[in-house]
């Protein structure tokens, strides 16, 4: 944490009136280690005007409180973070139904569909585009590993797809987000 960071942690545990050290300690400084220092100032800002009312009681910060507007903020910047990728879950769905067709037309049985899909799984067979590259990127994987393989190709699954699709790569980017964090930590610290 950064010492504007850690200055926050510590206004913000003195005025909740809820605070378990032992169970809200991990979880308080994982949000707020996702927030930059200029934005903590808005954070407390939106905790001590709570304009959504999630306490009854005017002037009162609560653990719920706080986690309510913070993760509110971590999902805004995660949203601006995906606005260039919004297209990706459109992408992805087509690409499942170009891959789902492709496996429907070279496989006679359920054993020939299941051993291509395993093999797609583990890299062995690849699906390529034009310039001789992979049709699915790191991405693409992380996302249909979250659906599961045989889930995502399922011919039969069609509904909320693109739901669950972008559900995923907000996961995705979430973890990339967090990574990149915890690497700049790691050279601080180095």
């Amino acid at each position: 944490m950064t010492r504007k960071q850690q200055e926050f942690y510590r206004i913000l545990i003195n005025q909740m009136m809820d605070f378990n050290e032992d169970f809200h300690k991990e979880f308080t400084i994982a949000r707020i280690e996702q927030i930059s220092d200029d934005n903590l100032k808005y954070l407390l800002e939106d905790i001590n005007t709570d304009k959504d009312n999630i306490v009854k009681k005017k002037g009162y910060i609560t653990y719920a409180k706080f986690i309510y507007y913070a993760d509110k903020m971590i999902d805004k910047k995660i949203e601006l973070t995906m606005k260039p990728q919004t297209s990706k879950v459109d992408e992805l769905y087509n690409k499942r139904e170009l891959l789902l067709n492709t496996i429907h037309n070279q496989t006679k049985s359920l054993q020939e569909r299941n051993d291509l899909i395993e093999n797609l799984k583990n890299k062995v067979v690849m699906f390529k585009k034009e310039d001789g590259k992979n049709i699915l990127d790191e991405i693409d994987y992380f996302i249909i590993e979250q659906f599961g393989f045989y889930n995502f190709f399922d011919e039969n699954k069609n509904y909320m797809i693109k739901e669950e699709i972008e559900r995923y790569l907000k996961s995705y980017m979430t973890n990339q987000m967090l990574l990149k964090q915890s690497d700049t930590k790691k050279l601080i610290n180095n």
